[in-house]
C-alpha cells in the first residue's frame, strides 16, 4: 500500500479524457507504488496486473510494458486498432511473464472483436480465461467471450458465458449486462420468420426480471425496449404499444427513444397488414383507422427526431400506409417514396422505394379506364427499369424484373397487342432463369404459361393450348407444393377438359 500522497489508482475512464502524451507523462512523475519487481505495480485504467509477475524493470509502478499498455489503451479509446495492437504485440513480446501480459491479451480480444475476426477474439479471451484465473479481467474475458459467440449467433454458447458471469461473479462490474444479455440471446434466437414463440416468451420473462427485480439497472432502458420488441414479434401489439410508449415517456435521453416511435408506426402499420389478410379481410374503415395511426406515428418521429437513424425507415413506411390504405392514395405514397430516394439516397430502403413507385403506377394501370392504361402501364415500366438500371444487384431488382413481365403482360391483353404478351413471356423467364433465389420464380413461370392462355383467348396468334399445358405441366414439375403449381394444376385439368382443336385453353 503506497503511502504517498501522489499514489493512486488510475480509473480507466481517465484514459478516454487524457492526451497519451498527458498520459505517459502522469505515469513517469509517479511514484513507485509498491516495491521491487513484484506485482506492485499502480494499477491504470482499470487493468489488472494481479498475476503478481515483475515486469523485471525493477520497478513496480510505471514500468515500459504499463507505458506500452497505457498508450494502447488510449489508441484503443481513439479507434486506432492498428497501432494499438502494434503496441500490445510488442508488449507481449517484450514481456510475456510481465503484469499486464492479461490486460494485453484482453484488450487484443476486443480489437478482434472490433475488427470482426471473432475467432481471434475468442482466442485472446480463452487464453486469459485458462492462463490467468486470478486476473482483474477474467470477468470481462468470460463476458466478451459471450458478446464473441453471440455476434455470430451462436446463442446457447454465448448464454453460457453470460451464465458464467452471473453465477462467478454475481456483484461483479458487467452482471448487469451479463444479465440483459442472457434475455437478449433468446430474443435474438425467437425473432424469426415465423417467430419461436417459446424463445421469444423467454425473453419477455428475461427481461421482466431486470424490469421488476433490478430496477436500477444500467440496462433498464434496453430492456423495456426489447421487451417491446419481444411483444411486438409476437403480434401482442397492445403490449408492444405500451411498452414502447413506457420507454418514451419515462427515459426521454435513451439511445432508443427515437426507434420506440418508430416501431410505435410499425406496430399500428403491422396491425392493419393483419387486419387485411383475414378471411374475410377487416372492414376498410378499421385498416385506415389503423394506417392513420401508423401515419400519425412516423410523422411524430420525422418531426421530433429529424436526424433519426430510423427516419429514413418512417419515411418508406409513410408511403408504405398510403399505398396500403382502402383504397390506396397512389398519390400520397409517390410523395412520400420520392422523398426517400431524394433525401436518403443511401438508404436501404430506396430501391424499394423506386420499386413501389412503380407499384403504385401499376396499380393505377389496373383500375384505369381502357383508355388511361396504356399511359400508366408504360409509366410503371419506366420505373421498373430505374430499379434495375439505379440499383443493379438490390434486393428489389426480381420484383421490378418480375412487375415489367407483369407491364407488359396487361398491356397487351388491355390492347390485344399479340408482341407485348412474347415480350412478357421474355422478361417472366429472365426471373425464372437470373435469380435462383427469388421467391417469385414460381409465379413468373406460371404466369408464362397465362400468356399462351390469353394470348388464344384472345384469338391471338401466340395462342398455343400445347404450350400452355407445358408450361403449366413445368410448373408443376419445377416448383412442387408451391401455390403457382396448385394454380398450374387447375389450369391443366381445365385444359384437358377442352376440345384442344381450338387452339387455345380458355
Amino acid at each position: 500500500m503506497c503511502a504517498h500522497p501522489f499514489c493512486f489508482t488510475a480509473p480507466r475512464r481517465w484514459l478516454n479524457s487524457l492526451s497519451v502524451s498527458a498520459l505517459l507523462t502522469a505515469i513517469l512523475l509517479l511514484p513507485a507504488c509498491g516495491g521491487g519487481g513484484a506485482g506492485g505495480a499502480t494499477t491504470l485504467g482499470g487493468a489488472n496486473n494481479s498475476s503478481g509477475n515483475g515486469n523485471g524493470n525493477g520497478n513496480g509502478g510505471g514500468g515500459k510494458d504499463e507505458i506500452l499498455y497505457a498508450q494502447a489503451d488510449a489508441l484503443y479509446s481513439q479507434k486506432d486498432y492498428a497501432q494499438a495492437q502494434t503496441l500490445l504485440n510488442q508488449l507481449l513480446r517484450d514481456y510475456a511473464s510481465g503484469a499486464w501480459a492479461d490486460d494485453a491479451h484482453y484488450l487484443s480480444g476486443k480489437i478482434a472483436y472490433q475488427n470482426a475476426d471473432y475467432a481471434g477474439a475468442a482466442r485472446e479471451f480463452g487464453q486469459v480465461i485458462n492462463d490467468y484465473p486470478s486476473s482483474n479481467v477474467l470477468e470481462n474475458c468470460i463476458y466478451w467471450s459471450g458478446k464473441t459467440e453471440h455476434v455470430q449467433n451462436h446463442y446457447a454458447a454465448a448464454r453460457a458465458y453470460y451464465q458464467q458471469v452471473l453465477d462467478q461473479f454475481p456483484n461483479g462490474d458487467v452482471v448487469e449486462n451479463a444479465r440483459y444479455e442472457v434475455a437478449k440471446t433468446w430474443y435474438d434466437a425467437g425473432n424469426t420468420t415465423p417467430p419461436d414463440s417459446v424463445a421469444v416468451t423467454t425473453a419477455i420473462n428475461g427481461f421482466l426480471d431486470i424490469l421488476n427485480n433490478h430496477p436500477t439497472s444500467i440496462k433498464v432502458d434496453d430492456s423495456l425496449y426489447y421487451l417491446a420488441r419481444s411483444y411486438h414479434a409476437l403480434s401482442d401489439y397492445t403490449n408492444a404499444r405500451t411498452r414502447y410508449q413506457s420507454l418514451i415517456d419515462t427515459h426521454p435521453t435513451s439511445v432508443w427513444i427515437d426507434n420506440a416511435q418508430y416501431q410505435l408506426g410499425r406496430t399500428y402499420y403491422n396491425e392493419a397488414s393483419d387486419l387485411a389478410a383475414t378471411v374475410p379481410p377487416a372492414a376498410a374503415t378499421d385498416i385506415n383507422a389503423t394506417l392513420n395511426k401508423a401515419i400519425a406515428a412516423f410523422n411524430l418521429l420525422l418531426s421530433t427526431y429529424p436526424a433519426s437513424t430510423s427516419a429514413d425507415s418512417a419515411q418508406y413506411y409513410l408511403g408504405r400506409s398510403y399505398h396500403q390504405m382502402e383504397p390506396p392514395d397512389y398519390t400520397q405514397a409517390r410523395a412520400h417514396y420520392d422523398v426517400l430516394i431524394a433525401n436518403y439516397p443511401g438508404s436501404v430502403f430506396a430501391d424499394n422505394a423506386q420499386l413501389q413507385i412503380g407499384r403504385t403506377y401499376y396499380g393505377e394501370a389496373l383500375a384505369a379506364a381502357a383508355v388511361d392504361k396504356v399511359a400508366l402501364f408504360n409509366t410503371a415500366l419506366e420505373q421498373f427499369l430505374k430499379v434495375l438500371t439505379l440499383y443493379p444487384g438490390a434486393s428489389a431488382d426480381d420484383d421490378a424484373q418480375h412487375y415489367i413481365g407483369k407491364c407488359y403482360h396487361m398491356r397487351g391483353v388491355a390492347t390485344l397487342n399479340e408482341a407485348d404478351l412474347v415480350t412478357a413471356r421474355s422478361e417472366y423467364q429472365k426471373v425464372v432463369d437470373g435469380y435462383p433465389t427469388s421467391t417469385l420464380r414460381d409465379n413468373s413461370a406460371f404466369r408464362i404459361g397465362e400468356t399462351y392462355h390469353d394470348a388464344g383467348a384472345n384469338n391471338l396468334g401466340s395462342g398455343n393450348c400445347a404450350a400452355e399445358k407445358a408450361q403449366m405441366q413445368k410448373v408443376i414439375n419445377d416448383f412442387p407444393g408451391t401455390t403457382s403449381a396448385a394454380s398450374a394444376q387447375s389450369h391443366l385439368d381445365g385444359a384437358n377438359a377442352v376440345d384442344a382443336s381450338h387452339g387455345f385453353c380458355p
